[in-house]
């Protein structure tokens, strides 16, 4: 197999994660109609869309410890044949909860697929991985917006029908089996030799502060999926295929806003750029929680969308700069755990007791949620500003010269921060 052809197969099967929520969210309201229509219907259904996303949690890490063990093909086809099987059985299953249960298969497998598919594209293209790793965040994003679209016109058809889409995981086995072969173990031996990171240097407090705004972000974020095709369904929107076309129209805002992240982050500094995340989405999710058509709801959905294609390259780019680089996998390996967890956990911020009754209220409370952590994003940075000492991480005295290389919580670590001797 060609190397472009080799590149091909990677991005095709990197996509599949993307898939386990965007093919199924057109299909949430038919879903509930299908096993009853009442509340413990709308209930089930929200998990069956948000359960993959806490098994990817799971999955990516022990995909990690089994790469090292086995090897990387034995994990990339057992978690093809997996996603395959698991996705795909969804729509024989005769019970929402069923259903849930074969789709925490699914989550394990696509936790696989996204940690085999990243590491090889690292093995194979080693001096030209940054460029691939760029071009398959964008090949992703491209898959959300297609898988989206895909599932409401197989929506439309029946409840089932989006389920085989998720047998695209086995047509991809082939060419795995045969166009990914097992890299060359040699190219990692020195690394094994490397003694255990000085884990002191890394500024936890920081870490742990983007981990948690990594948690509520997705949390939020993921009420459209959860929510917005009942809410259109409630304004007399029954296709599946519009539903899907509105759903997935932030992506087109979030690919534009990645693009112009850097010079956000120029402008703005590390925590400016979340702080302006979390006010577009409390104006998005504002204007679709006033919305009285799907027109207007779309452009709430564009607002949203563009905090989303900030969001994400600002938590993995605070956390990389932030922490020494023999500790980063590791640290970027919890970020994506937390971001699933934050995925899985949408439905808990629709409960009446937290946003009230009413299809609005799980956007009003999304928009009091981000406006907050919004709000005290730039407290934070009014603080930094005026009381720099009291945030920083450094120690002062004898240990002047260990702080220089210690990232501030207030400020951007520079890119020499990256190594600590």
């Amino acid at each position: 197999m060609t190397h472009r052809l080799r590149l091909l197969v990677l991005l095709a099967i990197s996509t599949l994660p993307v898939m386990t929520g965007a093919v199924l969210s057109p299909a949430l309201p038919t879903l509930k109609s299908a096993f009853g229509g009442g509340a413990s219907a709308q209930r089930w259904a929200r998990w069956a869309l948000t359960t993959p996303a806490l098994f990817v949690a799971v999955g990516a890490p022990l995909a990690g410890l089994a790469i090292d063990w086995t090897g990387r093909r034995p994990v990339l086809l057992a978690s093809l044949l997996l996603f395959g099987g698991s996705g795909s059985v969804g729509g024989l299953l005769g019970s929402l909860p069923a259903i849930t249960v074969s789709r925490a298969a699914l989550g394990l497998a696509a936790g696989g697929l996204g940690t085999v598919t990243t590491t090889l594209i690292v093995d194979y293209y080693d001096e030209a991985q940054s460029k691939i790793l760029g071009g398959q965040a964008a090949v992703m994003a491209l898959a959300a917006m297609i898988y989206t679209l895909l599932g409401g016109l197989l929506t439309d058809l029946s409840w089932r029908a989006p389920f085989v889409a998720y047998g695209f995981g086995l047509v991809l086995a082939g060419p795995a089996l045969y166009g990914l072969p097992e890299p060359d173990p040699d190219a990692a031996s020195d690394d094994a030799s490397e003694s255990a990171p000085d884990t002191a240097t890394v500024p936890w407090g920081r870490v742990g502060l983007l981990y948690g705004l990594a948690f509520l972000g997705l949390a939020v974020f993921n009420l459209i999926r959860v929510e917005l095709p009942y809410y259109l369904r409630a304004m007399g929107l029954t296709s599946g295929f519009w539903i899907g076309v509105i759903l997935s129209a932030g992506t087109v805002t979030g690919a534009t806003a990645s693009f112009a992240y850097e010079r956000v982050r120029g402008r703005l500094g590390a925590w400016g750029t979340l702080a302006l995340v979390f006010a577009v989405f409390a104006a998005g999710f504002g204007v679709i929680a006033a919305a009285a058509s799907a027109g207007v709801v779309l452009g709430g959905l564009l607002l949203a969308g563009g905090g989303m294609g900030l969001l994400v390259p600002s938590l993995t780019d605070g956390v990389g700069e932030a922490v020494p680089e023999r500790v980063r996998g590791r640290a970027l390996g919890g970020l994506s755990t937390l971001r699933n967890l934050g995925r899985f956990s949408a439905p808990v911020l629709t409960a009446p007791a937290l946003v009230g009754p009413g299809g609005a209220a799980p956007f009003i409370g999304g928009a009091l949620l981000a406006g907050s952590l919004g709000l005290l994003l730039l407290g934070w940075m009014g603080l930094c500003r005026f009381r720099p000492t009291l945030l920083s991480t450094g120690r002062a005295g004898a240990n002047h010269s260990r702080s220089d290389t210690q990232p501030s919580l207030c400020n951007a670590p520079s890119q020499n921060a990256h190594t600590v001797p």
